[in-house]
């Protein structure tokens, strides 16, 4: 495992970096293509901010010991690194593209055995979440930076868009249920039988697929109503969400 990624490289990240950049020079000086400008601006984006949410795990999981996750070249943020099957990264990304929902995605795999304290472990997994709400609040006071210099609107109200998907990566990862962060958070302060319990629980493929299903139909009053939570108490205001994701879908 250690030998195959040995070619992770931060430059894959220099130019994610530099297309993001790219396509928010278009957006602000091109606004009669501000659809595609707004759709490749924002996912570029969402695609740093998933980078660095899966980097958050990583270097929490070195700072406790885990020196596998620097061979794997998770360190890098080399985008390439996080894909672990068609599941992380793809398919988040034809979800957001497809329905605007912003699923957790990518993945880091860790040695729990170099884990010294269960604690440590639930901040691994807490780490994720965290840096997608730093992404979340760093894309927000753009945005307000943005509106208050008289910044082409469409520029502005897509670093509101950016805010909210990055919003709402760090509210659908902190759920509690398999495949997600907030199951890794909780599950290593469990009693002994029901860690036990909760860990065969998520070695099941379908458990984590069946959650993302139910979430998709069932849960998204819930997961708004959090979202709605969240701002309330950062004080964010998202009101230029929905005339930036009208732009975002440029196809429709």
């Amino acid at each position: 495992m250690e030998l195959e990624n040995r070619t992770a490289t931060p430059l894959n990240f220099i130019v994610l970096l530099a297309l993001f950049a790219a396509s928010g020079l278009i957006l602000w000086m091109r606004p009669e293509v501000s659809g595609l400008a707004t759709f490749g601006f924002v996912l570029l984006g969402w695609i740093i901010g998933l980078c660095l949410h899966e980097f958050g795990h990583a270097t929490t999981a070195a700072a406790f010991g885990d020196y596998s996750v620097k061979a794997r070249g998770y360190l890098t943020l080399d985008p390439l690194v996080y894909i672990n099957g068609p599941n992380s990264i793809v398919l988040p990304v034809l979800i957001l593209v497809l329905g605007g929902i912003a699923l957790p995605g990518a993945a880091v795999l860790t040695r729990p055995d170099l884990i010294r304290h269960r604690w440590q472990s639930s901040l691994i997994s807490l780490a994720g979440p965290v840096m997608s709400l730093i992404c979340a609040l760093i894309s927000y006071g753009a945005g307000q930076v943005a509106f208050a210099q008289a910044a082409p609107e469409v520029f502005a109200q897509a670093l509101i868009l950016l805010t909210f998907f990055n919003l709402m990566a760090f509210v659908l990862n902190l759920l509690p249920v398999p495949g997600f962060d907030g199951f890794g958070v909780i599950t290593p302060l469990l009693p002994q039988p029901l860690r036990d319990m909760a860990e065969r629980l998520e070695r099941i493929p379908w458990i984590s697929l069946l959650a993302v299903l139910a979430i998709f139909f069932f849960g998204f009053p819930l997961i708004h109503a959090l979202m709605a939570v969240v701002a309330g108490t950062l004080g964010l205001d998202l009101s230029a969400v929905s005339p930036a994701f009208a732009r975002f879908r440029f196809w429709s």
